[in-house]
């Protein structure tokens, strides 16, 4: 390290009008040095009063300009290619250092030590890496996200061990963070973890930032908007919360749910490694417990402890849970309607309005209950069919264009038949009596019957009172001529009624007959 003249002292004496010697010896500095300062500071443009208020080194650097300057012994570096390359898979420090080496070697030009270049790398790097403390509000952000490390459980069924996946939520504020053991990382855990989350904290924040899942968000590019998935837009809807994902890559974006992945969730791992849960539920048991410990313990560098500041200065700020819990329902897409105004779903059958034969409709279900939209409108619902039955349906009437049609049988003619009347129920019923297989006498039952629809109900009904008086077995042709005749009969009836309408004429009242004519 080079020793630096004491340019300001010697100002400083100067002005007090001392001697060069005087000057030299009491600062121990040669006499070209004071008489260099001097002659600097008679040709400098700047007064007593404005170096004064410069400190040591812009004096220095006033008078000696170019006097010490550093000087690069070796080739630079392009730190802004090495950052950038830095970022490929692969790539490290020694692998950038040796090229930069062979790249100087080539150019006949000294290159510098690896620890040289690695020391300039890190005072590169560090005003990027630079952390702000943030000041986060008490109820306004929630962050979730799976944890890495993975817990197991004995399946009873299988006996088979089966990975256990952590889902993980904390407040910035307070740390407190609630901890659920999940079979599967699938859209129905993550729901419902997320509801249990809530349930937990007794509340619901302003917004909750989670990752970029796809259980949870479908795209989230650097400029547009983000696409959630259904499913998910539904829970923040029913719950009335804002989803806002963080950034690609942005990880410091939920850092608190990051920590609490680091801190909690491994402690709970550590803490419960050596016992063995033969169920999920048991296993979130075990959980439950040791996170109470946890959130309770109190903080080092802080007052209170997780629980006790969120008791106290964040749960007043959370918004009140609906009165019904969101219900986990899941989306299946691009149902056709059939031509029968059916769609299959899941192995079984569900009626949509006839209107939209030939449509594609999209589902929503859940345990309980099928839902079918056309156009984000709800256009049908119905009971969800039990899981082990094929082929079954769900129809409801006024779906359908047309009645749903049910082939005859022997019960159905002889309701028919008695809603004719008794006359008819008797004929109906004595022809399956006689029949030896009663299914047989079904052709003649449906002849007899259709009789109705050419001639009338009463027609039928008449014509069975007058051939019972005659025969006991009665088929078609022996019913025949009896209706041809109830039929002429009741046509001899109405023409008689109309010839004796037309006999008693057409009465005018007197105003027909008023002299003013108004009416003639």
């Amino acid at each position: 390290m080079f020793k630096k003249t004491k340019v300001r002292q010697i100002l400083e004496l100067l002005h007090k009008d001392l001697s060069a010697r005087e000057i030299s010896k009491t600062l121990k500095v040669s006499r070209n040095s004071v008489a260099f300062v001097k002659e600097s500071y008679d040709k400098c443009d700047k007064d007593w009063d404005e170096i004064c208020l410069m400190n040591d080194d812009e004096i220095y650097h006033l008078f000696y300009p170019h006097t010490f300057r550093p000087r690069n012994r070796f080739a630079p570096v392009d730190y802004l290619y090495v950052h950038s390359e830095l970022k490929k898979v692969g790539v490290t420090e020694m692998l950038l250092w040796e090229e930069y080496c062979e790249k100087c070697n080539a150019q006949g030009i000294s290159h510098c030590c690896y620890a040289t270049f690695a020391n300039g790398y890190k005072r590169f790097i560090a005003d990027k890496n630079y952390t702000s403390h943030i000041e986060h509000k008490p109820g306004v952000t929630l962050e979730v996200d799976w944890s890495g490390p993975t817990m197991s459980y004995m399946d009873p069924d299988k006996q088979e061990q089966q990975t256990a996946y952590l889902f993980v939520a904390a407040f910035p504020y307070s740390q407190y963070t609630y901890v659920e053991a999940a079979a599967s990382m699938n859209q129905s855990d993550w729901l419902s973890c997320n509801v249990h989350m809530l349930e937990f904290f007794g509340g619901t924040p302003v917004r909750i930032v989670c990752d970029n899942l796809k259980t949870g968000v479908i795209k989230h590019p650097k400029h547009g908007e983000v696409v959630l998935n259904d499913s998910y837009l539904s829970f923040a809807e029913h719950y009335q919360v804002a989803i806002m994902p963080a950034q690609v890559k942005k990880p410091k974006q939920k850092a608190s749910v990051e920590g609490a992945v680091g801190k909690i969730a491994r402690k709970i791992i550590g803490m419960l490694r050596n016992e063995t849960f033969h169920s999920i539920e048991g296993l979130n048991s075990a959980i439950r417990k040791v996170l109470d410990r946890l959130n309770d313990k109190p903080f080092q560098k802080r007052n209170g402890s997780r629980k006790t500041i969120y008791e106290l200065e964040e749960k007043p700020y959370l918004r009140t849970l609906p009165m019904l819990p969101f219900e986990i329902c899941e989306w299946s897409y691009n149902h056709k309607v059939g031509p029968n105004s059916h769609i299959w779903f899941h192995k079984g059958q569900y009626s949509v309005p006839s209107s939209y034969i030939n449509k594609y409709v999209d589902v929503q279900y859940n345990s309980s209950l099928v839902c079918i939209y056309a156009s984000h409108q709800l256009v049908a619902e119905h009971k969800r069919i039990p899981t082990g039955i094929r082929n079954a349906k769900r129809t409801e009437m006024s779906h359908l264009p047309y009645p749903i049609y049910t082939p005859d049988t022997m019960e159905s003619t002889l309701n028919k038949a008695e809603a004719i009347g008794n006359s008819t129920r008797t004929v109906i019923g004595r022809l399956y009596d006689n029949a030896k297989v009663k299914e047989q006498a079904l052709v003649d039952a449906r002849t007899v019957l259709d009789i109705a629809g050419v001639y009338g109900k009463d027609i039928l009904e008449t014509a069975c009172s007058l051939a019972l008086k005659d025969f006991h077995l009665i088929t078609y042709n022996t019913l025949m001529p009896y209706v041809k005749r109830a039929a002429k009969n009741r046509k001899n009836d109405l023409t008689k009624k109309n010839v004796k309408d037309h006999k008693q004429g057409i009465v005018r009242g007197a105003d027909y007959y008023r002299e003013d004519g108004k009416n003639l």
